[in-house]
């Protein structure tokens, strides 16, 4: 019996201590990548051979094929309220967002078959850190596989289509969901609640040396607690991690000149995109973005090796990062005023490390024989550059103590469900005295973007109103933990708010209206009731000699300055209580 337990014990040990053989054949390196079906029968195959990791399917996409997530754990608990009361942190990351940008895709299945076969005793990031994985994010793009994909890259030989299964770019969906994908990620987010989010992407800009780049959480958007984690610890231990690997990562280079050299600037992310949407919780979000100029297994390799050094940072900091998220809502909970649109400050600058390659600006183009831009691939060099990472609030909006949202938008109160918003419905029909905003001024795109005319600038004035409100109303608290996400999809002039992206646009025509000839007689029943009103409509009259001769536009006068005029119109529906 002692026997059989010393080499049970031994077996035990053994299995611990040293990695099995990887269950995946990945061909990354013969420049393929899996096709959906090949990438779910992966994970289902870990799925089978460890009982502490679990494929999820979740509500089905645009192409009416399930989302799923891979959870992968110490131990055989794969709920998220469990796993958050045991003090774990969660790392979410999401892949094939963009299907022709797979390199996350092949780099999160090696990294999965890793951490669980405890390969380099990757299996102790799992004591206090759980991994949630999205497979494949975009699966309608996935499907659309063809070797004639994203022209800019020559390798892997087929890749996915850009848009999903809806044709919709779903790095554009997060804030107004108009994806099946993205209600899906919504849910998975608020179900999970992710201390730290990644998502994976390849560029096609600058010409460089590096591998990776990252979008990092842009600390300016962050409570000051937080915004001194990413500054001072997030992000200096991960470049300096990645250093220490084959794989050096630099920010990614968001032009401000056409040569690098002159100084790039820290993306700062709105709420369509996925970093930015993770944001609005107090998630360090982030983005690898992969260089397309590289070949295909370096683009894996390297995208491994940051999945890596990102878990092993929330491993190493999983109690810091999850308190440091709770200061950080406590901060915006407690906010007189939020900042709800930024611009980059170009007085405030650090100088990096960039090696990149010289700029040609006439360089001929070996298709047309023209001059074009273009790098000169034999003229490396190292430089220190300029870094603006700064940004500065242009705008900020005083912080209601409730928001009222009619219960007729439906499409806005979907969407505050999906993200686990916590509100009221009125009981009762009821007057309340709110605060509204009127639009005054709006600019449409001149094309669709992304299915919407999205409404570039917006200009409003507030008023005070006593408005009648019925039961089954939303009575929204602002002052919750979702405090960002409230704000910055409800106030009008926000950057990714719901108005913009025209969920309210029933409000910017009229539903009443005056004709020529059939208001005359309440015109003039008005005038001859309100003898300051007829001095004043007499005056203009006199005074403006156009307006004198234009019938319509005098009935219009009446008609627009007094109780006659549609007070709905352009008024936004939601009211603020302070």
């Amino acid at each position: 019996m002692k026997a059989l337990k010393l080499t049970c014990l031994l077996f035990f040990f053994t299995s611990v201590s040293f990695a099995q053989k990887p269950l995946l054949k990945l061909k990354y390196e013969q420049n393929y990548t899996p096709t959906y079906y090949e990438i779910v029968e992966m994970f289902k195959l870990l799925d089978a051979n460890y009982e502490n990791a679990s494929l999820t399917e979740n509500d089905l996409t645009d192409s009416g094929k399930p989302l799923h997530t891979y959870i992968i754990n110490s131990e055989k608990e794969f709920n998220p309220k469990e796993i958050k009361a045991q003090g774990k942190s969660v790392l979410l990351i999401n892949n094939g967002i963009h299907a022709g940008e797979p390199c996350g895709i092949d780099a999160s299945l090696a990294f999965a078959d890793n951490i669980l076969r405890n390969k380099n005793g990757l299996a102790k990031i799992l004591n206090n850190t759980v991994i949630v994985i999205i497979p494949a994010y975009s699966i309608g793009g996935l499907l659309n596989r063809s070797a004639f994909n994203r022209s800019g890259q020559t390798t892997p030989y087929e890749t996915g289509f850009r848009g999903n299964a809806g044709n919709y770019d779903l790095n554009r969906d997060f804030a107004k969901c108009d994806s099946e994908n993205a209600k899906n990620f919504n849910r998975i987010f608020s179900k999970w609640d992710p201390d730290v989010f990644l998502d994976t992407h390849t560029t096609n800009g600058s010409q460089h040396q590096y591998s990776v780049t990252l979008i990092a959480p842009q600390p300016d958007m962050f409570p000051p607690s937080q915004a001194t984690f990413i500054r001072e610890k997030l992000l200096p231990e991960l470049f300096t991690n990645m250093k220490k690997g084959a794989y050096e990562l630099i920010p990614y280079v968001s032009w401000m000149y056409p040569d690098p050299k002159m100084g790039i600037k820290m993306t700062q992310e709105s709420a369509r995109y996925s970093s930015g949407y993770a944001s609005l919780f107090n998630c360090y979000g982030m983005m690898t973005e992969n260089h397309v100029y590289k070949d295909y297994a370096d683009r894996v390799k390297s995208c491994y090796q940051f999945i890596e050094v990102l878990a092993e940072f929330t491993s190493n900091n999983s109690s810091e990062i999850i308190e440091s998220r709770k200061k950080g809502n406590s901060e915006s909970m407690a906010m007189d005023k939020h900042s709800i649109n930024f611009e980059l400050d170009t007085t405030q600058f650090s100088m990096i490390e960039f090696k990149g390659y010289e700029v040609s600006p006439k360089q001929i183009s070996p298709v047309t024989g023209l001059a074009r831009f273009g790098y000169d691939m034999s003229k490396p060099y190292t430089a220190q550059i300029k870094y603006y990472d700064v940004y500065n609030a242009t705008q900020k909006v005083k912080v209601p103590e409730y928001y009222i949202l009619p219960q007729a938008w439906k499409a806005v109160v979907e969407r505050l469900t999906l993200n686990n918003i916590k509100f009221e419905r009125l009981p009762n029909d009821t007057i309340v005295e709110v605060e509204v905003d009127y639009i005054d001024e709006y600019s449409n795109s001149p094309r669709p973007y992304n299915g919407h005319y999205f409404h570039q600038t917006v200009s409003t004035t507030s008023e005070i109103q006593k408005i009648r409100y019925y039961a089954g109303d939303l009575l929204i608290p602002v002052r919750q933990k979702k405090i960002k996400y409230l704000i910055e999809m409800l106030e009008p002039k926000a950057r990714d708010s719901f108005f913009k992206w025209n969920f309210f646009d029933n409000i910017l025509d009229t539903r009443e209206y005056y004709s020529s000839y059939g208001f005359e007689e309440n015109a003039m029943k008005y005038l001859n009731e309100h003898p300051e009103f007829k001095e004043a409509f007499e005056t203009k009259r006199k005074t403006d000699a156009e307006f004198a001769k234009d019938h319509r536009a005098q009935l219009g006068y009446i008609y627009n300055n007094s109780e006659w005029a549609e007070k709905s119109f352009k008024r936004y529906p939601v009211g603020k209580i302070y």
